[in-house]
């Protein structure tokens, strides 16, 4: 059984935090760009090739959310959603963002503590961190403001 979930956040509201929730997945694959074309040849350990491949896994993950989402706007379903479309919607895109955040976190400190850093990567995990933070912290809000309907 599908149930229906829907928001009772305002349209100003909804904008407001959308809008710098997007901001935070861009700035997200952009640090993601920025560390495949500046330095992912020489990742240099094994710990922080397994944090770029998982942080590949988490810009997945917010590119299906993206996908459903633009998906739901074309079918005209905005303010009332089955927990499907919302779990892969808004549910991919701010759980991956959170995944982003740890991951590029993990990272960049891996890299301080092994002396590995090389400016880019170093700057581009960062950038990703701080993506994935903004992204999970103004998704959150909308994802949490839908409730299941009343039967």
């Amino acid at each position: 059984m599908n149930k229906a979930y829907t928001t009772r956040l305002s349209g100003a509201k909804w904008l407001a935090l959308g809008l710098l929730s997007d901001l935070g997945w861009i700035a997200y694959f952009a640090g993601f760009a920025l560390y495949m074309a500046g330095g992912a040849d020489g990742l240099g350990t094994v710990a922080i090739s397994v944090t770029f491949l998982l942080n590949g896994l988490a810009v997945l993950a917010v590119i299906i959310g993206i996908l459903e989402i633009i998906s739901q706007r074309i079918r005209k379903i905005r303010r009332t959603v089955q927990r499907a479309d919302l779990i892969f919607g808004f549910g991919f895109v701010v759980f991956g963002g959170l995944a982003g955040f740890l991951l590029s976190g993990v990272s960049a400190v891996i890299d301080i503590f092994l002396k590995y850093e090389t400016g880019i990567c170093f700057a581009a995990q960062i950038i990703m961190a701080a993506g994935g933070l903004v992204c999970f912290a103004f998704g959150w809000p909308i994802l949490r403001s839908f409730q299941p309907e009343e039967e």
